[in-house]
């Protein structure tokens, strides 16, 4: 069953009995939507954590909507390749984005983009809250966070991250500041290398996403110290939350939600929201995202924009109280 098609049908019914205009029915191309393809476009690798997820979710929301999703990768540039191209799609709904922190973070740290996040998008929901992870290299001998501290007070560490302007980056450094110590920050290409680099001692710490460090933390090749969610993980629960450790307020989700151009027809998206809340909503969702250390998180279009909006100017702040610059 197209569900797409029947929720629209079942709208559309409801509100003529109550004598309301109804702008779908009035217009064919709305109320058979979609009646193709739709291209969901990352801004990540193969492989990577918004990629799997994105899949997860593709599939998913291909079997609601009776028509395929297609993930296309077009990494690259801190996503901002990806959103370049959704932003100057046709606003019709066949071109989503998955976007992640980051895309609320590159307003702040670059010049050069070609999109505005907050006048050219509009969210359609949330997918999941991905945790950053506290690790460091276990030759420290600091087992919390507090003997860490007073380890760093002594100077000398060093910190990786996937890349300067990442959401890495700006937790790490309000973490810095609310600690009363200063660090090194040292990039590498991509999560995995930046969680490497630790293991090998080339850096003592990465707050760095769940997927590429959890395994390593159960091995005893790392030490986590703090989990950066307001809530403890699934994926780590006996990790504690920074919150716990007396750092109230200092939270970082590397969150991941579907978004299109921001003049995108509100049926259209309320399609697309009603779609994703309902796979979000499946058992097996939330199993399969376990296992990349996420979970379902769940809102409306109107939420997410918000969200994201907030998120601007949350990480704005941080990076000027920071005295961060960006080449």
């Amino acid at each position: 069953m197209n569900y797409a098609k029947s929720l629209r049908n079942g709208l559309t019914s409801a509100a003529i009995a109550l004598g309301l205009s109804v702008t779908v029915a009035a217009n064919p191309a709305l109320a058979d939507f979609p009646e193709r393809p739709i291209t969901l476009v990352l801004g990540s690798t193969p492989g990577s954590a918004p990629d799997t997820l994105g899949r997860i979710v593709a599939e998913r929301m291909a079997n609601v909507l009776g028509q395929p999703v297609v993930v296309e990768n077009r990494q690259g540039a801190n996503g901002s390749i990806a959103a370049t191209q959704v932003a100057q799609a046709d606003p019709d709904g066949y071109s989503l984005m998955l976007m992640t922190a980051v895309h609320s973070i590159t307003p702040t740290t670059r010049n050069d983009l070609e999109y505005d996040f907050v006048e050219d998008f509009r969210g359609i929901g949330m997918i999941a809250s991905v945790p950053l992870l506290f690790v460091v290299n276990n030759d420290l001998n600091t087992p919390d966070m507090a003997s860490f501290v007073e380890r760093a007070k002594q100077g000398d560490i060093f910190y990786s991250v996937p890349g300067i302007g990442s959401i890495q980056q700006l937790a790490t450094e309000e973490f810095s500041k609310r600690a009363g110590i200063q660090m090194t920050v040292v990039p590498y290409r991509g999560g995995g290398n930046a969680t490497k680099a630790v293991i090998a001692n080339e850096v003592q710490l990465f707050f760095a996403g769940i997927p590429p460090a959890l395994p390593h933390v159960k091995s005893g090749a790392l030490t986590a110290l703090a989990i950066s969610t307001p809530e403890r993980s699934p994926a780590a629960p006996d990790v504690p939350t920074m919150i716990e450790l007396g750092y109230d307020g200092l939270t970082a989700d590397n969150w991941h939600a579907l978004y299109v151009r921001s003049d995108t027809p509100d049926e259209i998206v309320q399609v697309l929201s009603d779609a994703l809340v309902q796979v979000l909503n499946m058992p097996e969702t939330a199993e399969l995202f376990l296992n990349v250390g996420a979970t379902p998180w769940i809102n409306s279009p109107d939420e997410q924009t918000a969200f994201g909006h907030q998120e601007v100017e949350r990480w704005r702040n941080v990076v000027q109280e920071a005295g961060l610059t960006f080449e």
